[in-house]
């Protein structure tokens, strides 16, 4: 049978995917023995459109190990068994035996579960345009977040950040995050911060932090070495079910537009979405984009993303090719803020060279 067009895109995404997986040799390893498997690729050609396809297979896989299915394959995840986690280099067989075992179980999970990877270093970001808007603009501000999930990044101002040693937010705090500065000098403070009026999320599928079940899906987006990243993440769910935030269901297409003209007339909205429009189907992107810029025809709008280079924003080009950046009610341009990697274990000056 010739394999279908959808399949060998597929095949060259895995194959790809090891460029991606920066911080996990053993999805590194998976993706590979992914690639030459037409069965298992098959699967993914039933997912929810804009569904990033290595992303939520290894959630899938992962999902179902931490969940307590038994199989030898637990034995390569660190996130399950520590630093006795075998080669991830001898792991591709055992894996496709795992998920020709479980197939039905992974086809499920790929139809009806969404990339939804809360990274809550990701709040950095948020912080760092909070108070470069802080110069600009000294009223109060209603924060939204388009791609929120279960919301962590809402509540960016309740954490404590430590960026190369300089530390701000609240001392007693949670929630620490902790970057790396690849500037010479020392960082900038990043202190000040405007009043939040509001704190909406948008999300086409919610994330409710008080189910076991969906936390634990979350919990399985995150890549297995990265222990510290499941722990901010657990530390950040404590915070969300004590300060519970209003995260609006609904295609952001549909709902911003609504969500723009219900806001106080005149008042300034920030609106953030990171690793958000990537997920958005290649055909609806310049729809996407005209929703979040509707959100201004009412209020002062700051248009802030950290997107990978392979989906900037409408209009968003420059030559940093990973950035933060924003763009704000009084500027033609969208201007790059700061240098990031995807998921903020550092920042870097526009000015410094990043390898």
């Amino acid at each position: 049978m010739r394999e279908s067009t959808e399949v060998m895109r597929l095949a060259d995404h895995f194959r790809n995917a090891p460029s991606v997986f920066t911080s996990s040799p053993l999805y590194r390893s998976l993706c590979m023995s992914a690639a030459d498997d037409r069965d298992l690729l098959e699967i993914l050609t039933e997912r929810r459109a804009g569904q990033q396809p290595s992303y939520l297979l290894l959630g899938a896989v992962h999902y179902l190990l931490l969940r307590g299915v038994r199989h030898r394959l637990r034995d390569f995840y660190p996130s399950l068994v520590g630093s006795a986690a075998a080669d991830p280099n001898d792991a591709g067989p055992v894996f496709l035996d795992f998920c020709r075992v479980h197939r039905a179980e992974l086809r499920r999970l790929v139809r009806e579960r969404l990339v939804q990877t809360n990274v809550v270093k990701r709040s950095v970001a948020l912080k760092i345009a909070m108070s470069v808007i802080a110069d600009r603009c000294d009223r109060p501000v209603h924060l939204i977040e388009v791609g929120a999930s279960a919301g962590v990044h809402l509540l960016f101002d309740r954490y404590r950040y430590v960026i190369s040693g300089r530390t701000s937010g609240p001392a007693d705090a949670d929630v620490t995050i902790e970057t790396k500065w690849l500037g010479s000098d020392l960082p900038p403070a990043y202190d000040r911060c405007p009043p939040i009026a509001g704190r909406t999320g948008v999300d086409i599928n919610p994330v409710d932090v008080t189910d076991p079940d969906e936390r634990l899906w979350l919990r399985a987006l995150v890549w297995p070495e990265n222990q510290q990243e499941a722990d901010l993440l657990s530390a950040a769910f404590h915070q969300l079910i004590e300060y519970p935030v209003d995260v609006i269901a609904g295609d952001a297409i549909d709902i911003c537009p609504s969500l723009g003209r219900r806001l106080p007339p005149g008042e300034p909205r920030v609106v953030f979405h990171a690793a958000t429009r990537m997920h958005v189907p290649p055909a609806q992107r310049a729809e996407f984009d005209s929703a979040i810029d509707s959100i201004g025809e009412h209020g002062p709008l700051f248009h802030v993303w950290q997107e990978p280079s392979t989906a900037p924003p409408r209009g968003s080009g420059t030559d940093v090719p990973e950035a933060l950046a924003m763009h704000g009610p009084d500027g033609i341009d969208p201007i790059p803020l700061i240098q990031v990697d995807g998921h903020l274990e550092w920042i870097a000056p526009l000015t410094v060279e990043v390898r």
